[in-house]
């Protein structure tokens, strides 16, 4: 996922400044305490809770085909209804396909960027699956990218062993809508992320009251910089891939 992949860069590093501040410095702990009016139950004292949700759009006119292109298909609907659009939509460059089905629906291992984090790189890869629904018109359809499984693999051990298996354990749940319509003149593409992450901490590391309801406010607007990104990413690989000549 695209948006999804992105995010979690940034959830990384916005959880490595407020977890230095929270474990690190009591009174920046008590700073976060005041700092947000809904207290975390002590039942989820040892578990991250970050959700994030953000919806955006993206509108462009249409592509003008050159002579030796007419009669292709250089449509935004068959751009985002073929595989050539599944990198972007996946985020990463590192996928391998494990399954496929006729309709364009396909299963992928994606492994995303790595992220430092206390001392540890973690190494997010995601078994991503990707629905394509068209409406029974070549000018609207959805694409749906979505987390079937995740795991991190964790390198080196900055805050030893308890802080690298809680990561192991750590869970993502999250998809990425893109619909579109499209007309003659013009194409309008939209797009809605969820994305939550949860990670059982050791009771070593206790969290500060208001730490998941600061942490997924953080997570909310990051959803909502990478969402609008992802879609200008979209638009960007869909006019490169319109203008490539075709070869016959």
């Amino acid at each position: 996922m695209a948006a999804s992949s992105a995010c979690l860069r940034a959830i990384g590093l916005s959880f490595l400044i407020a977890t230095t501040a929270a474990f690190v410095s009591p009174t920046s702990s008590r700073r976060i305490s005041k700092a947000c009016e809904t207290k975390t139950s002590t039942s989820l004292a040892g578990t991250i809770r970050f959700v994030g949700k953000a919806s955006t759009s993206v509108s462009g006119d249409a592509i003008l085909l050159s002579n030796n292109d007419e009669g292709n298909d250089k449509s935004l609907s068959n751009f985002l209804s073929s595989d050539a659009s599944n990198k972007i939509l996946l985020g990463t460059e590192n996928i391998k396909l494990i399954s496929s089905a006729a309709a364009g629906d396909a299963i992928y291992e994606c492994t995303q960027g790595s992220v430092a984090w206390f001392g540890l790189t973690l190494i997010p890869i995601f078994i991503n699956r990707i629905d394509r629904c068209t409406s029974g018109s070549q000018e609207e359809g959805k694409v749906t990218t979505s987390i079937e499984e995740a795991r991190t693999e964790v390198q080196g051990g900055g805050l030893g062993n308890a802080l690298a298996s809680a990561m192991k354990r750590s869970a993502f749940e999250g998809r990425t809508i893109v619909s579109w319509k499209e007309g003659k003149s013009s194409y309008h593409i939209e797009g809605d992320l969820v994305l939550n992450l949860t990670i059982k901490l050791p009771r070593i590391l206790p969290l500060p009251p208001g730490f998941n309801a600061i942490g997924s406010k953080i997570v909310e607007r990051t959803c909502r910089e990478r969402l609008k990104q992802n879609l200008v990413d979209i638009e960007a690989a869909y006019i490169e891939w319109a203008e490539e000549p075709t070869t016959n």
